[in-house]
């Protein structure tokens, strides 16, 4: 079959999360800059429209003076779904800058103008290695006037303390930065730690400038739990690398936040529960799996699937959700299909990367939209997740579990990752499953309408209140039983 530029995009806008961001112009994936720098530098906010017809698709730089007395910049792509990623400023002459801003395997280019009288930056955003250019004008702006709408945002003063918390990750130069939410009182708590899905997050797990662990720590928190969250590596004011990342090496990061909560000495924390969203319930898996004294586990839109079943199953939720049979998009889910089925027959990278530009040839794919199709397919993080099986770690997880997931998550199948869960841990002996579809509920648990990736941004709505006393009822249950333990 001849694959045109037209079916390459059609393709294309129905992908994972991942590669909808990417192959799209409006999935720059938002990252930061620290450095000490002579020449003068905005402060303060900053933001333009990334398309003259489309307000909402804002692109919004943050500069801050940080500890060492230089500048700090991040970036924010709130439309679509992106906080606190951090822009790196490479040495220019003048009034010139250069941001390099990069996530997972890609690379996006800012040149731009900075003209302090006129309070304005001008320039260009590019996708390296892709030829696409987008013009980018930068305006000051109050941050609290352009974002919408989030009730449920928590506000001060609140019920109980927090305080920051940073934290060695698990190789030299990572260095993690969170927040800790604790009830008043030195009497000891069950503790909780928050892990975000893919896609680097910020503390608050915000996405569409929904702060959805911020308000799921203080629905905990309010409830007498210890609860940690942290900004990933490379994302807010966590130091490291975020791009190329596996799910392991991000499982060893969460590991090292357990032992944070474990270890502050501001707060008595006894057992320690960990939820994780999406790809953060993969990582619970691993640090539930080499740690007996983990005490329970709560998966958010999670996963059970080995990889390629995943996102096989994954694009067909897409698919239900569109109202699209598997008839009409035959051609689209042969694409994908084989592609997944190449990348985890591969023994590496290099060899999936020659695969599939073979596969290409054959069927006559325009080189250009091959080279960006093929991009995210070989990049570090989605090559190890399509030869990741969670079942090795839910066989050695004894913990009870609780899955929750919503019936308009159009990220993941519900019904089939369930399955797997369940499969996993009777296979392992774990009776104790739990599962429950929020109706209604999407992704990243909110109600919804559609369940659509960019849906979120116009909802109200951060977190599902159903979701929100299923989490806490199914923990609060939890701890009393620990207590009745002892």
């Amino acid at each position: 079959m001849t694959v045109s530029k037209k079916d390459y995009l059609n393709t294309s806008s129905v992908h994972s999360r991942f590669s909808f961001i990417f192959l799209c112009v409006l999935g720059l994936f938002p990252l930061p800059f620290r450095t000490v720098w002579a020449q003068e530098l905005p402060t303060g906010n900053w933001a333009g429209s990334l398309s003259p017809s489309e307000d909402d698709r804002q692109a919004v730089f943050h500069f801050s003076t940080n500890a060492a007395g230089g500048t700090s910049a991040l970036f924010d792509l709130p439309a679509q779904g992106f906080h606190s990623l951090q822009a790196k400023l490479a040495p220019q002459p003048g009034d010139s800058l250069k941001f390099h801003i990069q996530s997972f395997d890609a690379h996006w280019i800012y040149i731009a103008k900075y003209n302090a009288d006129k309070r304005e930056i001008t320039g260009t955003l590019s996708v390296a290695g892709a030829g696409i250019k987008i013009p980018l004008q930068l305006k000051p702006i109050d941050p609290q006037a352009v974002r919408p709408l989030r009730p449920q945002t928590p506000q001060p003063p609140y019920p109980y303390r927090e305080w920051p918390v940073n934290f060695n990750g698990s190789v030299p130069g990572v260095r993690l930065s969170g927040s800790i939410t604790a009830p008043k009182g030195k009497k000891k708590v069950p503790g909780v730690v928050l892990l975000s899905g893919s896609g680097p997050h910020n503390r608050d797990g915000e996405q569409f400038y929904h702060k959805t662990f911020r308000v799921l720590a203080d629905e905990l928190t309010r409830r007498g739990f210890a609860v940690l969250r942290y900004d990933e590596r490379g994302v807010g004011a966590s130091a490291g690398n975020y791009t190329g990342t596996t799910i392991a090496e991000f499982a060893q990061d969460a590991k090292a936040a357990v032992k944070a909560l474990r270890s502050d000495r501001r707060i008595k924390v006894g057992k320690v529960y960990v939820i994780g969203h999406s790809q953060g319930s993969l990582e619970a898996q691993i640090v539930a799996a080499d740690d007996p004294d983990v005490a329970g586990l709560v998966f958010l839109a999670g996963v059970g699937l080995p990889g390629v079943e995943s996102r096989k199953a994954q694009y067909r939720a897409t698919l239900k959700a569109r109202g699209i049979t598997e008839e009409a998009a035959k051609e689209d889910l042969l694409m994908y299909d084989k592609s997944y089925e190449i990348v985890g027959a591969a023994p590496d990278s290099a060899t999936a990367l020659a695969n599939l530009q073979q596969w290409h040839k054959e069927i006559e794919m325009d080189p250009q939209y091959s080279n960006m199709y093929i991009a995210p397919f070989t990049g570090n993080w989605l090559f190890y997740f399509l030869h990741f099986d969670p079942k090795p770690n839910l066989n050695r997880i004894k913990v009870p579990v609780l899955a929750v997931s919503g019936n308009k998550d159009t990220q993941v199948f519900v019904e089939k990752e369930f399955a797997a869960m369940k499969a996993g841990l009777q296979a392992g002996g774990n009776q104790q499953f739990q599962s429950v579809i929020l109706p209604g509920v999407n992704h990243f648990m909110q109600t919804a309408k559609t369940g659509a990736y960019d849906e979120p941004f116009q909802l109200q709505e951060t977190f599902s209140p159903a979701g929100l006393q299923v989490i806490g009822d199914w923990l609060t249950q939890q701890a009393q039983i620990e207590n009745q333990r002892k």
